[in-house]
This record gives C-alpha cells, sequence and structure tokens, in this order.
C-alpha cells in the first residue's frame, strides 16, 4: 500500500511542476527587507549601515521609496514633488549603487494613489471625478490626496514615464506598486467615453440595480487588469529579469477584491513573484490578531494559483498597527515559521526608520534573523516546494462575492482549523483552475459553501466522483451559477443525495442535530442522541438509496425549563446525509459545519468532519502522528531531486490567549510518512533535540518553535 501511495505522490506532485521553465533570481524563495522612508529619515541616510545590516540578517533583496507621492530621487518631470530633505543628493542611485555593489537587489517602491492640491491644480483633468464632477478626494490620509482611476493619464502615461525614468537611470531590480487599489466609481470624462462605449449606457449611480453594478464591477475589473499589464509592461521592457509586483490584500476580502478589480486571481496573471499584505493584525481601531496558521494557508493557496512563482508573506517586525512599535516577538516569530513550513518567503515591511536598528523602536530588529538564514542555507531544497496532499479546499471567489466577506471566510477559516489541528495534508484548487487533471491530485474535495458553481463545473465534479472521487460539501453549495444566479435545485442534488426544499432556518439559539444512523460517521459520539447545531441550516428532502446520519430537530426554547422540550423526537429533514454516486461517495451538511467549526468550535462539528474524512480517505491518509493540535505539520515534496521530500513542523502550544507570552516545548513526536525512509536530516531545530527514524516512522525528541526536515525516500 505504501508503495501504490508514493508512487501516487510522485504522480501527483510531478503533473504540478511545469518544466522548461527559465530560472529568474525571483523564483527562489525571496528574503526581502522594505524601508517606507518617511521624509526625515533621507536626511542622515547611510548606504554603509544599511548593508551591513543586511547582511547581518541575510536578507537579499530591498524595497526603497522611488516615489510619487514623495519622490526620493531627482525627479526631472514636470510633476515631480523631491522630498526636501535629500537636497541636491540623488538617494536612490546612492543607495542602488550601494546594494549592487554588495549583491543585494533593489526594488522601487512606487505610489501613483494620489496627489498633493498643488500638483492635482496643475493638471486636474488627470484625476478621478465623482458623480457630481468633483473631485475624489482620499480622507484618510495626511494630508489629503487627490486620486486618479485607473483609467487617468496620472496612472497612466505619467505612471509610465516615471517607472521608466527610475528604471533607466538606477538601473533597478524591479518595481513595487503600492496601493494600486481604486476603491471609488469615477466619473471622469475618460471612464464615462469608455463606459459607453463598452456597454452603450452611463456608469451607474447609488440608485442604479445591482446588475447595472455588476456590468460596471466587470468593466471595471477589466480596467484594473489593463493597469497591471501596462506597468508590468513598462518594467518588462528593461529584461525578463525585471520584476514586477503590486500590492493585495487578504484572501478572505472578496468584497474588496470585487469593487476595486484587483484580485489574488490578477497577482497570479501579472506578478513575477506572489507577495501578499500578511501582517499579524490589520491597522484598525479593533485589533484582531489573524489565525496564527494563515501564513502556511496563504502559502498554500498561492502555489495551487502559481506553482513556479514564488509566494511571499509582507509582514512587520514593527507590523503595521501602532507602527512605531514593535509587534510581539513570539507571534511574529511563529508567523514565519507557517509561511516557511509551506515554502513561503518574508517580506519584512518597516514604516520608520531607514532601516530597522535605526528604527525609534528595535526591539524586533534582529528577530527574523535565523528565519531568512533558514531560507538562504536551504535555497535549492525549498525553492518550489509543493504540498503533499490528502484533501484538496475548492476556493471560489464568485462563491465569496455572493455570500460576503464574514460568511465566506468563516467557512474558509474553519476547514484550515480543522486540516491544521487534525494534521490533514491539503492544498487548494480554485474555480479559476478548476480541471478534471487538477482533481485527480486529491483523493478528497471539500466544497465549504461553494454557493456559486458554473454548470462546466457542476457536471466536471459529478465525473469525478462517479469516477471514484470523494467528497464533502455544506450549506449552499452548487445552489446558484457562477453569475449568482440561483437554481431551484442544487446543482449536485444527485451527488449529494438531497433535493433543496427552499426553505433557511435560523438555527443559532438552542437547536440540535438528532443522530439518525449510527456508523463510524458518528463514532466517538455513542453515549448521545443529540448534537450541537447553530447558524443556519437547509430544509432539505432525502433522495433513495442516500443514508441520512444527522436530522434538523426545531428549537427547543430553554425557558421556562419545565417546557423545554419538543413535540416529538424524530427528524423529518435530514442535515448530514452519506450518499454513493457511481464510483464515488459525498458527505454533504445542511448547515454551515464548516463556519461553526470556526465561530462556536463546539467539539462536535470537528467531530463530524473528522470521521467524514477519515470515512472517506480510509486507510490512505498521507501522514500520522500523535502530535497535539498546537502542533501544525507540513510535508512539502522538493524540486531538488527524486525521492526528495521536505517535513515541518510548527509549535505554537502556548497561553490561551493572543499574543502569545511563552512557549511549551514538545516532546517525543511520531511522524509515519506514506514511504520508507532512506535518510533524514535536521536543518533547522532545537540545539539539543534528537531526529531518529525507522522505516517509515520519524521521532523527533524535542520542538520548540520550528522543525525542519530533509527526508529522502528510499
Amino acid at each position: 500500500m505504501k508503495n501504490i501511495l508514493l508512487l501516487a505522490l510522485f504522480v501527483t506532485v510531478n503533473s504540478m511542476a511545469q518544466q522548461g521553465i527559465t530560472d529568474y533570481w525571483y523564483q527562489k524563495p525571496m528574503r526581502i527587507l522594505q524601508t517606507v522612508l518617511r521624509q526625515p529619515d533621507a536626511a542622515d541616510y547611510n548606504v554603509d549601515s544599511l548593508v551591513k545590516y543586511m547582511n547581518a540578517t541575510h536578507a537579499s533583496t530591498l524595497v526603497v521609496n522611488g516615489g510619487g507621492i514623495i519622490d526620493f530621487f531627482q525627479n526631472t518631470l514636470p510633476m515631480a514633488n523631491v522630498n526636501p530633505y535629500i537636497g541636491k543628493r540623488d538617494l536612490l542611485a546612492d543607495i542602488a549603487d550601494g546594494c549592487h555593489r554588495a549583491n543585494i537587489k533593489v526594488i522601487a517602491r512606487v505610489d501613483f494613489r494620489g496627489v498633493d492640491k498643488k500638483r492635482y491644480d496643475q493638471h486636474p483633468d488627470w484625476f478621478a471625478r465623482d458623480e457630481k464632477g468633483n473631485p475624489i478626494v482620499l480622507n484618510y490620509t495626511t494630508p489629503e490626496l487627490y486620486a486618479p482611476c485607473y483609467n487617468s493619464y496620472y496612472r497612466n502615461e505619467h505612471a509610465v514615464e516615471f517607472i521608466e525614468q527610475l528604471m533607466v537611470k538606477y538601473k533597478l531590480d524591479g518595481i513595487w506598486h503600492n496601493a494600486v487599489n481604486f476603491h471609488n466609481t469615477c466619473y471622469c470624462d475618460r471612464c464615462k467615453k469608455d463606459f459607453n462605449h463598452t456597454a452603450g449606457k452611463e456608469i451607474p449611480v447609488k440608485s442604479s440595480s445591482k446588475e447595472e453594478w455588476e456590468e460596471y464591477y466587470r468593466w471595471n475589473d477589466g480596467n484594473a487588469g489593463r493597469q497591471l499589464e501596462l506597468m508590468r509592461g513598462t518594467v518588462k521592457k528593461y529584461g525578463k529579469d525585471k520584476t514586477y509586483a503590486a500590492e493585495v490584500f487578504d484572501m478572505y476580502k472578496i468584497e474588496q477584491q470585487k469593487h476595486t478589480g484587483i484580485s489574488l486571481y490578477s497577482a497570479a496573471e501579472y506578478f513575477d513573484f506572489f507577495v501578499i499584505v500578511a501582517f499579524l493584525a490589520d491597522n484598525a481601531q479593533d485589533v484582531e490578531y489573524k489565525d496564527i496558521y494563515y501564513p502556511t494557508a496563504i502559502v498554500k493557496f498561492l502555489k495551487s494559483l502559481e506553482p513556479d512563482k514564488a509566494p511571499v508573506i509582507l509582514f512587520g517586525g514593527n507590523g503595521t498597527e501602532h507602527r512605531y512599535i514593535y509587534d510581539p516577538p513570539l507571534d511574529s516569530r511563529l508567523w514565519l515559521w507557517e509561511a516557511a513550513a509551506a515554502g513561503g518567503g518574508f517580506w519584512n515591511c518597516y514604516f520608520n526608520g531607514y532601516y530597522p536598528a535605526n528604527a525609534p523602536d528595535a526591539r524586533n530588529a534582529y528577530l527574523a534573523t535565523d528565519a531568512y538564514k533558514y531560507l538562504m542555507d536551504n535555497e535549492v531544497l525549498l525553492k518550489q516546494l509543493q504540498p503533499v496532499t490528502d484533501i484538496g479546499i475548492m476556493y471560489s471567489k464568485p462563491s465569496g462575492e455572493l455570500l460576503g466577506d464574514n460568511d465566506f471566510s468563516g467557512s474558509m477559516r474553519g476547514v484550515q482549523r480543522l486540516f491544521m489541528e487534525n494534521h490533514y495534508q491539503y492544498g487548494f484548487v480554485s474555480d479559476k483552475m478548476l480541471t478534471a487533471e487538477k482533481l485527480k491530485e486529491f483523493k478528497v474535495l471539500f466544497m465549504p459553501d461553494v454557493a456559486a458553481l458554473s454548470e462546466e463545473h457542476v457536471e466536471l465534479i459529478k465525473d469525478w466522483v462517479r469516477q471514484g472521487g470523494k467528497l464533502i460539501a455544506t450549506f449552499k453549495t452548487s445552489l446558484y451559477n457562477e453569475q449568482g444566479a440561483a437554481r431551484k435545485e442544487f446543482g449536485l442534488s444527485e451527488v449529494f443525495g438531497v433535493s433543496y426544499l427552499n426553505q433557511v432556518v435560523n438555527t443559532e439559539m438552542d437547536c440540535y442535530q438528532k443522530i439518525v444512523s449510527r456508523n463510524d460517521l458518528v463514532a466517538g459520539m455513542e453515549q448521545t442522541d443529540l448534537l450541537h447545531n447553530g447558524g443556519r441550516t437547509l430544509m432539505t428532502k432525502a433522495l433513495a438509496g442516500s443514508e441520512i446520519i444527522t436530522g434538523y430537530l426545531p428549537k427547543i426554547n430553554n425557558q421556562p425549563p419545565e417546557y423545554a422540550f419538543p413535540a416529538k423526537w424524530e427528524s423529518d429533514y435530514p442535515i448530514m446525509v452519506n450518499n454513493r454516486f457511481g464510483n464515488g461517495e459525498s458527505v454533504y451538511f445542511a448547515n454551515e459545519i464548516d463556519k461553526l467549526n470556526y465561530t462556536i468550535g463546539h467539539p462536535d462539528y470537528d467531530q463530524l468532519l473528522t470521521n467524514s474524512i477519515d470515512h472517506l480517505l480510509g486507510k490512505l491518509q498521507v501522514l500520522n502522528t500523535n502530535a497535539p493540535a498546537s502542533v501544525h505539520v507540513c510535508l512539502n515534496k522538493s524540486e531538488s531531486g527524486p525521492g526528495t521530500f521536505q517535513l515541518s513542523l510548527v509549535n505554537t502550544s502556548s497561553s490561551s490567549q493572543r499574543p502569545f507570552r511563552d512557549l511549551i516545548p514538545v516532546e517525543n513526536i511520531i511522524v509515519e510518512l506514506p514511504f520508507m525512509i532512506e535518510s533524514a536530516d535536521i536543518i533547522y531545530g532545537s540545539d539539543n533535540s534528537n531526529l531518529k527514524f525507522k522505516n517509515s516512522t520519524l521521532t523527533i525528541d524535542r520542538l520548540e518553535e520550528f522543525y525542519s526536515v530533509r527526508i529522502n525516500s528510499k
């Protein structure tokens, strides 16, 4: 059995790698430092000190201010706004020359989001207009900036001239396009003319219909794409080794992606490497720390979009909220290791001081040094790692647009929590990349409330299950087409074994599931007849041949207690249903079990989901371990050689609240792999740790923060 698994594993990983791609420096694991300079930082800028720091911390690429809002070079264009603190010095020339002498790549940060009033008055026709014809002003900035749209002269003709000047004068290695998103609706002459030419009508206004706005968003998506294409093309004129990337955000914030027209799908198409803004917490009034395993999830997702592009998380030693003081150090280190565990690179962004040790708060200046060294020392092994997978999560951008960020992110985060805590090896498949060939990479496909599904994808998934595929789906999956139009019936009704009764019930309080059938899908629940239910539940009817595992019970109001019982305990409507379809099998949940696994986290949800996965996987699970849920385990295939793998363990065993205060080491971890081990070498681990292996089993006697092993299979 292990030999069969190993062969399948090799076929899967090799099918993901594209051959014949020229190697460029930006395809390797990235080790980036960004200094977002304030104007006064230029006054005493010492390039030698910067280079010395970068060498000490193993950073190989610098991202530094070029200009746009404030120019950090001697800009000769008419709209120049040269930083007064540089005087006659050409600071960018000094930085580029000094870094290049030290074999450090230099990428210039440009920002075309807006200009001050004085510059706006030079060319008011270069900028965006609101519905009443007034200039669109960004009021979240100080000073307020006058914004240009995607079609504007400022973001196009002017931006091209600006970038060309930088690339010619300073021999830069690339451009970083900051604040690329335009968040408003523009009614400038260019936009009105183009929309009328494309759609044959006026740009919608606030009172316009949803359909009119959907048409506008599709048009705006094209504008955004052309903007990125123009900027990339401008950079690439100076060589294929020159790199272009721009600022994109959270994989869960689909609403913003829809409204701005720029998404992670855009990044896959136009960027030379994947960088995603991924600070521990966003810059918001109410600070909320992101899931500690988010970097693992985003790196895996980016790899699924384009395996040959290096994924990078943009974090900050001093974060992005309260930028003048350090981010919690333990969380920051675990954040990096979570990214590295899946094969991600690092981009350390500081917003004050011309390098981190020069910042007002330098406590985290050297925090990431060993993490950067880990990437540097193991560059060949870590280049273009690909996850070894049991399960694929379907990521559906159309579903995110339909459901909204809260429901979309809740479902996705609940599944990721399930996989990370139970050590399932997973990858992603997006609606953009879904093909019959892609589905062959997974033993099980998990569809977390994938409400919007095209007819093509409905038939594709049906065929895959019919031929032996295993499917888990939840809530509204396939109830809408990719445009958000409702279906009267699940597109995958035959696969699920249920029919939709056109009713959604609020089950947020005092609601339960009744166990209907006793089998391995409710293992561990022998002492109860009732299970937790929350959120919302669809009313469905089981089709002939399907098996109802749990059923819906109406709300049992708990007051007064004397009346707290139902008229009957039997269930008329299924929630969890097991069904065979052709040679394959599915488990469908009519409730929001994935989201509830994250928001409420009652053990019943985790138990039902793990039982479902174990039932569908049988004995084909790639990896087994005794590690606790707080230890996250990733197995990757390396392109460095046949039969070469990399295993990572990240320990998050700590205090009960974020940020973490301290870390509890975990001892005597056993990991069983799907192949016989020929050799295993520690490439990062505790100084006093010891690694043993026998046959297909690894034993790690002590895990502190992070552990990484190079493995060669027999």
